[in-house]
């Protein structure tokens, strides 16, 4: 698998519709606007079935400015998830002068130039989960999918280490795996660009895989992009069309079937069992629950999934391929239409 990806890397590099990433700085700024946010996700697969999502957030929504909020779970096998939440106003949660440490309660983030760091430490809720790992090569920019809409990858199945101690537990876990980080933000609120975003991070050390489709509230296909490595031009524009008998709860359902396709290349996604369907509202707290309820009904899924890609290399020269587990992050900003067909 490494030197089909190396030879479809390189060859991704020769299209000449690659989009080039803008330089990418990590650290979080603080947003300007009434409705302006930003907001960090990661997503860490762990040896014995371990999961880690989180997602941190600062929105102008709401009373006040510059609110913060973390919330998240912990994926066990044969256990219900753990889920953790952290909500603070301004002044009561911290940022570094540089944006690359976030503190909201017992949550951290921390964005280094060496080791990179997330943990919640809460004793009173019985959860310990820390995670480290260096920076990679493969932060980039995505293209502006949806005019006002930013997209970075920060991190992309980058080697990760964690310790886990959570619900019954009676010792941490000591686990090994990948992690990817994005990090989005918008001056308006979210609800107001896209309909719904779909999320794709493969989970493979050596494998990079990141699709990313957004779409518009009165959209029928989504904008999307594809990343596959670090080279100048190792990432395009995507076609995304969808077929075959939806995936997830009513309301918040997607094909299961994704056909992928772009510059010279072609593609598919297909989603497996769902690991985790969560209602984000009930993550926040009560100040920002009804400010983001007023807009509507949103979901979020996690489902484990599988890519296969083939690349035309050349004249005469056979295709490469490249395939690999990942897993779709699928966010609905409210409920779809009755027969929904495009993710």
């Amino acid at each position: 698998m490494g030197r089909g990806l190396i030879a479809l890397t390189l060859a991704l590099c020769a299209l000449a519709a690659g989009a080039r990433a803008d330089t990418l700085e990590a650290g979080l700024r603080l947003p300007e606007g009434d409705s302006a946010w930003e907001a960090y996700e990661l997503v860490a697969v762990l040896d014995h079935g371990f999961r880690v999502t989180a997602r941190f957030m600062v929105t102008n929504e709401g009373p006040g400015q510059h609110s913060a909020v973390n919330f998240g779970h912990v994926v066990r096998p044969g256990a219900a998830p753990v889920p953790f939440q952290n909500g603070r106003r301004e002044g009561k949660w911290r940022l570094a002068p540089d944006g690359r440490r976030i503190e909201i309660g017992s949550s951290v983030l921390v964005l280094g130039e060496g080791v990179r760091h997330f943990e919640v430490d809460n004793d009173k809720r019985g959860i310990k989960v820390f995670l480290d790992w260096e920076p990679t090569a493969s932060a980039r920019s995505a293209p502006e999918l949806v005019p006002g809409y930013r997209i970075d990858l920060v991190e992309l199945a980058t080697p990760v280490r964690a310790s886990i101690q959570v619900g019954d537990m009676t010792a941490p876990r000591v686990l090994k795996g990948t992690l990817a980080l994005t990090r989005s933000r918008a001056p308006v609120s979210e609800s107001d660009l896209v309909q719904r975003r779909s999320d794709v991070v493969g989970v493979e050390p050596g494998s990079p895989f990141y699709l990313v489709a957004l779409t518009p509230p009165k959209g029928v296909l989504p904008e999307a992009w594809l990343s596959l490595g670090t080279g100048p031009d190792a990432s395009s524009r995507a076609d995304v069309r969808s077929e075959g008998a939806p995936v997830g709860p009513e309301g918040y359902a997607l094909p299961k079937e994704w056909k992928l396709s772009g510059p010279d290349w072609s593609g598919s996604l297909t989603l497996g069992e769902s690991m985790l369907e969560v209602d984000p509202l009930g993550a926040l707290p009560t100040f920002l629950r009804m400010v983001y309820s007023l807009r509507g009904r949103p979901h979020r899924s996690w489902i484990d999934a599988h890519f296969e890609l083939s690349l035309a290399t050349g004249p005469g020269q056979p295709a490469r391929r490249l395939s690999g587990t990942a897993i779709a992050v699928l966010t609905f900003l409210d409920r779809l239409s009755p027969t929904p067909a495009h993710p």
